[in-house]
C-alpha cells in the first residue's frame, strides 16, 4: 500500500514538473501594402499613417529633405514640396524655368497648386504595374531631380 502511495505521489509530481505551459498566441502586426512595398526598397522610411510615408534624403545641393509617398486608390504618388524645401528661392520669376524642366525628366513632372501656389515635384505610379524595384527607382529620381533643381535655384 505504501508503495502504491509513493508511486501515485511520484506520478502527480512528475506530471506537474513536465506539464506544458500553455503558450500565448503570437500577435502578428498587420503590415500595410505601402509598408510592405517600402520595406522591399531597403530605404529608411517613416510611416505617417496607412497611406502616407516619408523617406529622408540628403543631397549635394540640399542638405536634407523628405520625399513623400502617398497611396491613393490605385495610385502611388511620390512627391516633394519644392516651396517648402527651397523656401524663399521660388517666386514668379522661377516659374518659367520650372515648367521648362518638365521636358528634361521622363517620369517626374513639376506643378503648382492652384490654392496656395505651392510648387511640387511629382511622379504617379499605378499600383498594378509597380514593383519594389520600380518604386525605388522612382523615389531616387524624385530625390535626384529635387537636388538638381535645388542646385539650379541657389
Amino acid at each position: 500500500m505504501k508503495c502504491a502511495l509513493y508511486f501515485f505521489c511520484f506520478l502527480i509530481s512528475a506530471g506537474a514538473c513536465f506539464g506544458q505551459v500553455k503558450q500565448k498566441p503570437v500577435v502578428k502586426k498587420t503590415v500595410t501594402e505601402l509598408e510592405r512595398m517600402l520595406s522591399g526598397t531597403r530605404l529608411p522610411f517613416r510611416i505617417v499613417n496607412d497611406s502616407v510615408a516619408v523617406i529622408p534624403y540628403e543631397g549635394a545641393n540640399i542638405a536634407s529633405f523628405d520625399v513623400v509617398i502617398q497611396k491613393i486608390s490605385d495610385l502611388y504618388i511620390v512627391y516633394t514640396n519644392l516651396t517648402e524645401i527651397l523656401s524663399g528661392k521660388i517666386d514668379e520669376t522661377k516659374y518659367k524655368y520650372l515648367l521648362r524642366q518638365n521636358d528634361h525628366f521622363d517620369i517626374i513632372k513639376i506643378g503648382m497648386s492652384e490654392a496656395d501656389n505651392t510648387v511640387y515635384l511629382r511622379a504617379d505610379l499605378y499600383k498594378a504595374g509597380t514593383s519594389t524595384m520600380l518604386l525605388k527607382r522612382v523615389l531616387a529620381q524624385v530625390a535626384n531631380v529635387t537636388n538638381i533643381i535645388g542646385g539650379d535655384l541657389k
